[in-house]
């Protein structure tokens, strides 16, 4: 054998070599690789017990008062007018105004009675607090001059007109209605062809009868057939529809209170 002859083989041999070793290298199970434990929890983390929340109090929100609107307001003797109490004004009648807010449905129940006949007539509507006074004074001093106590005429003229802070025309809702052929402030009015359409039409306009003949006791005035008072159709007709003066209306809707 030649030299060159033996390096040939030399290089074939260790060709034949590296291949078998290749194949036996190929031939052995490959392992995965084991993670440390931490690599694991971060792969899939822990399943953690959602904490309950206690729920937040919250305060409670207080029940709308249904009566505290400005149709129902109420000016009697346990309940004044605010000293700052201001209202204003449109016309109605005449020089007679009311509050601006129910001018209009006033107008429109005096046109509907016109076109059914009958005519009505206001001779007072809205009086500033200063002119309630003036009433109240000279009533009372008529009282004085037949012969009652100050006391006694100031609690018989309460029954008649509202002390000054406390009356119904001071909120511009009220007016007194009579008619041209009676035009006296007096039960009869009620008996008229106005009284009976008023008793029968008023509260389609939102108005109704402030001081009825029996209820005297509850409202601590007395008995006013001419005496109408604005409430919103609505309340008008529940009160006509179950007899109720605002008085026991305003309470019922309270719930009783």
């Amino acid at each position: 054998m030649n030299g060159k002859f033996i390096m040939t083989l030399v290089v074939l041999l260790l060709c034949v070599g590296a291949t078998a070793v290749g194949i036996m290298l190929s031939d052995q199970p490959t392992e995965t690789p084991v993670q440390p434990d931490n690599q694991q929890s971060a792969a899939l983390p822990e399943e953690k017990e959602e904490e309950q929340k206690e729920p937040e109090e919250t305060e409670p929100v207080p029940e709308e008062d249904p009566t505290d609107t400005w149709e129902l307001i109420l000016a009697n003797p346990d309940h004044p007018l605010p000293e700052d109490f201001q209202v204003e004004t449109a016309p109605v009648q005449g020089n007679f105004v009311m509050d601006i807010r129910v001018a209009d449905s006033m107008k429109e129940m005096i046109a509907a009675a016109q076109e059914d006949g009958v005519e009505l007539m206001i001779c007072s509507s809205y009086r500033s607090i200063q002119r309630q006074q003036e009433l109240f004074d000279e009533q009372v001093a008529i009282f004085r001059n037949a012969g009652k106590s100050q006391e006694e005429a100031e609690a018989e003229t309460a029954t008649m007109i509202a002390v000054p802070g406390t009356s119904e025309h001071q909120t511009g809702l009220a007016a007194d209605i009579v008619t041209p052929s009676h035009q006296t402030l007096d039960p009869e009015f009620a008996e008229t062809a106005a009284g009976k359409w008023l008793t029968e039409n008023a509260a389609d306009y939102g108005f109704i009868l402030r001081y009825p003949e029996d209820k005297e006791a509850t409202t601590k005035i007395i008995y006013e057939s001419w005496h109408y008072r604005y409430v919103g159709v609505e309340h008008a007709k529940a009160m006509k529809e179950k007899g109720l003066c605002l008085e026991e209306y305003l309470e019922e809707l309270k719930g009783g209170e």
